[in-house]
């Protein structure tokens, strides 16, 4: 029983010490004046080869703003799962992920569900700094609707 116990504990130290590199990025940021003020902001986090070659990243969102007069307010979730692919020069990496997004306006609330692909490229700058663009397809599902959307991510990565 004691050798189980100790196997058990050796392989989750082993599988905590073979993660890679903790990372932050900041992917959206948007300030608007007019029509009617907003601010909006994402943050995403995540860890290289956390299972195998896999990159998990957690995110948020959070916006405010004034839609037709009313004050709104958005918050969203996010997990993606990505593979690195081995290049030359720029990190081209590819994933799936999903996500939750909570609005509220004018006293009522919607809640949204999306599932999307992510193609990206990270571009090295300096030391553990790094520029990333993203193409990201997705489906949202919200209210018995989907709509299909395209998004461009840019933004700072900075590894820990």
């Amino acid at each position: 029983m004691k050798k189980l116990l100790v196997l058990i504990v050796v392989s989750v130290l082993t599988g905590a010490f073979a993660q890679g590199r903790v990372f932050g990025e900041a992917v959206s940021g948007q300030i608007s004046v007019t029509p009617a003020f907003g601010v909006s902001l994402g943050l995403q986090a995540g860890m290289e080869n956390l299972l195998g070659p896999l990159t998990l990243r957690g995110g948020a969102t959070v916006a405010v703003g004034n839609a037709g007069g009313t004050a709104a307010t958005l918050f969203g979730l996010t997990t993606d799962v990505l593979l690195p692919f081995t290049l030359q020069g720029p990190n081209l990496y590819a994933g799936l992920g999903g996500g939750l997004v909570v609005a509220a306006a004018g006293g009522t609330s919607a809640t949204a569900f999306q599932v999307r692909g992510i193609l990206g490229l990270e571009f090295p700058v300096a030391g553990k700094f790094s520029l990333l663009t993203e193409v990201v397809p997705g489906f949202t599902f919200a209210g018995g609707n989907s709509a299909f959307g395209l998004g461009i991510n840019l933004g700072p990565r900075l590894y820990f």
